[in-house]
């Protein structure tokens, strides 16, 4: 027994032995790997060294460039002392010319004293010659050496002028010529600042050069400075290098140790093999786990199943049309009323795309669609009035509403679309529109014509009441005023009811800043609201598209009512605020007023309806049906919150959805 206990340790040893001999080649072949690596920076070494020699040679060849441009300065200073020799030959040719204006002095005696000026005028323009010179002999030594001869010049020039006096005869034909001549001074004097321009400009162009010399210089130092710092890193290089071959030796008595230690290790492999026994008896427990887990994974995959078949039974039995379909556009499940409604079988519906039920024009943007709505799941309602419609086997379009639910299945994301075939109720609201057309026409020409038979009557009152007012009696001319109130609230309620009829009739859509709006209603009645007195406050409202013009019919006739139906005695204090809810604005136009009764909530929308007398508060009783109409014109509702004397609070809302 102890000799098979000595064979199995002796093979766990060897095998330890191979374990360790493999770990030793993993090592040397690191080494292997380590030399490769250093083989490829003594590459890049040598890669740097030869670009410090190609730098070296753009050195050279930038050098070369330096010792042309210098060669191209010398030529052009050679140039400048051509230009300057220029310069002295027209200065004595200068000097020749007044030798021979004096030659002419002497002709005439007041052409002497002329003469006389202009020689102090050449003079003075001989002693800008000499500055000008004395500044060329700044620049260039040889400037100087023709200074001294410009000196002498003019010495002969004072000379020649004691001789004018014997030319005073030839002074008509010298002064023609002396003009001609004083014209080409101006053109060699123009001449010489040219000249000096351009000698500016050259010494420009030279400290230019030279700042280029410098950042060329500069540029040289940079360069070796580059040089050395490449040189200090081949010396770090060199180091890192040493420092591995330390490391190898390093990593050698590492191996010396982990051979000690192998030893150390068999000690501790029976240890391990006592842990394993324990780690074995876990691991028996952890299956016994899994059994368990594996059985309620079971129950939950049958639950699953189970609540997808109650999921298709519920939508087998939806009276709508339903649709199940995945982010990629596919049905996987429809229902019998989708066969119904659209004419398809389930089997030539389910795993085909769903634009095959939406209308041609509309499937490239419906792609669009879904993928925004898989992007943002939930809930959502495709309204009404948007005119939906999808597309039957026969080709026919069907007006539909739909209602999207996003559901999470095992298949992934889905969406059920729940379809409702909405033609009836499609022709219904054509029917209620035609009628409703109908009776607004019906409304507009019986107001209208009406008209005409009351002017008639009121024509003729005023007729009688100018012929017969003086023989009739208190009696008769008080119910002639009646008949004349009568006629009168009769036109304005004929009026209102041309004006209920036609609303609506040019409406435009706008984007309208509803502050604004209500700003310029405020000063329409700025009259009613200065006698009143009346205070308004208004919060922070949107920017949306509405019917303007109605709109603002709407706000005026319930700030107007809010400061009419005031309390007496009492400023009128008027609040209007506006607050976004889902689709919607909830426009709120509160009071202090008198307040109206809650039974009354309902009729004062109704058209003609009064809740107060005439005599006590003027008006149609038409403006808050109008309110009424204008609000459902924008898929809204109008609504009261009121008490008896305490004020009124009228509410309404706005779709934001209007286009």
């Amino acid at each position: 027994m102890n000799t098979l206990i000595s064979k199995r340790e002796l093979a766990f040893q060897a095998s330890e032995r191979e374990k360790r001999a493999a770990e030793l080649i993993i090592a040397n072949k690191e080494l292997v790997f380590q030399n490769e690596e250093k083989e490829k920076r003594a590459a890049e070494l040598i890669i740097a060294n030869s670009e410090l020699v190609f730098q070296n040679e753009e050195k050279e060849k930038r050098a070369a460039e330096l010792i042309l441009a210098n060669k191209e300065l010398i030529i052009q200073n050679t140039e400048k002392e051509k230009r300057a020799a220029e310069l002295i030959v027209a200065n004595t040719e200068l000097a020749y010319q007044n030798k021979e204006k004096e030659n002419r002095a002497a002709e005439l005696a007041t052409a002497n004293e002329e003469l006389a000026f202009q020689n102090e005028e050449k003079e003075k323009r001989a002693a800008e010659l000499i500055l000008a010179n004395k500044e060329l002999i700044i620049q260039n030594t040889e400037k100087e050496k023709r200074a001294a001869e410009l000196i002498v010049a003019n010495t002969e020039l004072a000379y020649q002028n004691k001789e004018k006096e014997n030319r005073a005869a030839e002074l008509a034909t010298a002064n023609e010529e002396l003009a001609f001549q004083n014209e080409e001074k101006e053109k060699r004097a123009a001449e010489l600042i040219l000249a000096n321009k351009e000698l500016i400009i050259q010494n420009t162009e030279k400290e230019k050069r030279a700042a280029e010399l410098i950042v060329a210089n500069t540029e040289l130092a940079y360069q070796n400075k580059e040089k050395e710092n490449r040189a200090a890193e081949l010396v770090t290089a060199n180091e890192e290098l040493a420092f591995q071959n330390e490391e190898k030796e390093k990593r050698a008595a590492e191996l010396i140790l982990a051979n000690k230690e192998l030893v150390i290790q068999n000690t501790e492999k029976e240890k391990r093999a006592a842990e394993l026994i324990i780690a074995n008896t876990e691991l028996a427990y952890q299956n016994e786990e899994k059994e368990k887990r594996s059985v309620e994974l079971s129950i939950a995959n049958h639950e699953l199943i189970r609540a997808e078949e109650q999921f298709r039974l519920v939508v087998e039995s939806s009276p709508n049309a339903m649709v199940v379909i995945g982010s990629d556009g596919l049905i996987t499940l429809v229902n019998a009323q989708t066969e119904k409604l659209f004419g398809y079988s389930r089997e030539e519906l389910i795993g085909n795309k769903l634009e095959m039920l939406i209308p041609e024009r509309f499937r490239y943007q419906h792609t669009n669609h879904r993928n925004d709505f898989f992007k943002l799941p939930e809930n959502r309602s495709m309204a009404a009035d948007s005119d939906l419609f999808a597309l039957g086997k026969n080709g026919i379009e069907i007006p539909v509403e739909i209602g999207l639910n996003p559901i999470e299945t095992t298949k992934g994301q889905m969406v059920l679309a729940s379809i409702v075939d909405i033609t009836e109720r499609k022709i219904q609201e054509a029917t209620l529109r035609k009628h409703n057309k109908e009776l607004e026409q019906f409304a507009y020409v019986a107001s209208h014509d009406l008209q005409e038979p009351l002017r008639t009557v009121s024509n003729y009152m005023e007729v009688f009441e100018e012929d017969y007012l003086p023989v009739l009696d208190d009696k008769a001319r008080q119910y002639l005023q009646s008949v004349n109130k009568a006629t009168k609230r009769m036109s304005v309620l004929i009026k209102s009811l041309l004006a209920f009829s036609r609303l609506g009739h040019n409406k435009v859509l706008v984007s309208v800043d509803v502050s604004k709006l209500i700003d310029d209603v405020i000063a329409d009645l700025a009259t009613l609201i200065k006698k009143s007195g009346a205070v308004i406050q208004i919060a922070e409202m949107p920017v949306m598209n509405l019917y303007e013009a109605e709109m603002r019919q709407v706000f005026q006739n319930l700030i107007s009512n809010a400061i009419k139906f005031r309390k007496q005695d009492t400023t009128p204090e008027i609040t209007i605020s506006a607050e976004k809810i889902n689709d919607f604005v909830r426009f709120a136009i509160s009071d202090n007023g008198i307040g109206i009764h809650s039974k009354s909530f309902d009729r004062v929308f109704d058209i003609f309806q009064r809740l107060n007398t005439s005599d006590k508060y003027e008006g149609s009783g038409i403006g808050l049906a109008n309110c009424k109409k204008i609000v459902e014109m924008h898929n809204g509702e109008i609504w009261i919150e009121s008490t008896l004397d305490q004020g009124t609070l009228f509410y309404f809302t706005i779709s934001t959805l209007l286009q």
